[in-house]
This record gives C-alpha cells, structure tokens and sequence, in this order.
C-alpha cells in the first residue's frame, strides 16, 4: 500500500532534474528610481541570471516556460516620506501584496508565495497606487526573483 502511495506522488510531482526538465531560475533588481501611477507593472531593468530565458526585462513579466511549483519574492524600499504599494499578479489575478510607508524616512517591504503554474502563465508585479520605489545602480533594493521547485507532471487548469 505505501508503495502504490509513494508511486502515485511520484507522478504528480518530482523534482525537475529526475524529469530531465531544464532548470528556471530568474532574479532582476531595479538600479534607478521609479515613480509608478496604479496598476502600472514594475520593470525590473538588472538582471542578476535569468537562467531559461522566463524573464523578460523589457515587460517586467515572467512567462513560464516549464510547468511546476515556483517560488517567487519581491522586495521594495519607497523613497523618503513616499508611498510604495505593490502587488505579485499571476496571469492578472491578484496573489499577494507588499505596502509601506514612514514620514520622513525609507519603508521596506518584502513578501514570498509558492504558486503551481501552467506552461506559459505570466507572473509580474503592479503597483497597487501612486509609488515611488528607490534604487540607484549601487544601490539595488527593489528586486524581484522566482525559481523552479519542482516540475509538475500531470495537466491543470490554467488559472486567471
């Protein structure tokens, strides 16, 4: 009986590197100030490795080119005195969200989710509201990072 249990999970999920499926793994940074009305999507324009090509730098999107378990997290600092209001979006639905705000000094927020993604599922970050995020080329605070945890084998519906 165990057996038959652990076979049937064993199809459902396993790591990518039994599968034989190309590793994913992306991390950008944002190296300048950015000042965002709402529902405007976050450009991460530093790209730290992208390894599967999933992230593109020009949309701020990233497309999922395997199907799986992901891991993704965000992080923000706002500008002085400044609102920052940021939202993880999987394929435009709502996930998750990061806000700050100090008079008279930097916020910092940070959030993290494990979604299970179709091939071809977008996952961004939007700005929620007016936000004003810092960052300077060296000093990178805002980033944006996701990472394969295991391939799924077995098709789902897409959701969003």
């Amino acid at each position: 009986m165990a057996c038959k249990l652990v076979a049937a999970f064993l199809t459902i999920v396993l790591p990518a590197c039994v599968l034989g499926v190309q590793e994913i793994a992306f991390s950008a940074g944002l190296a300048h100030h950015e000042y965002l009305q709402a529902s405007q999507k976050v450009v991460y324009d530093t790209i730290f490795v992208n390894v599967g090509g999933g992230y593109d730098s020009t949309t701020g999107v990233f497309t999922c080119p395997t199907p799986g378990l992901y891991m993704f997290q965000f992080h923000a600092l706002s500008h002085s005195s400044s609102n920052m209001w940021l939202e993880l979006h999987h394929n435009y639905a709502y996930v998750s969200s990061i806000w700050g705000h100090i008079d008279q000094d930097y916020a910092a927020a940070s959030n993290s989710v494990i979604l299970r993604l179709a091939k071809n599922d977008q996952v961004y970050i939007q700005t929620a509201d007016q936000t004003d995020l810092y960052g300077a080329t060296s000093e990178v605070y805002g980033t944006f990072s996701g990472y394969l945890i295991a391939a799924v084998n077995e098709d789902f519906p897409v959701v969003g």
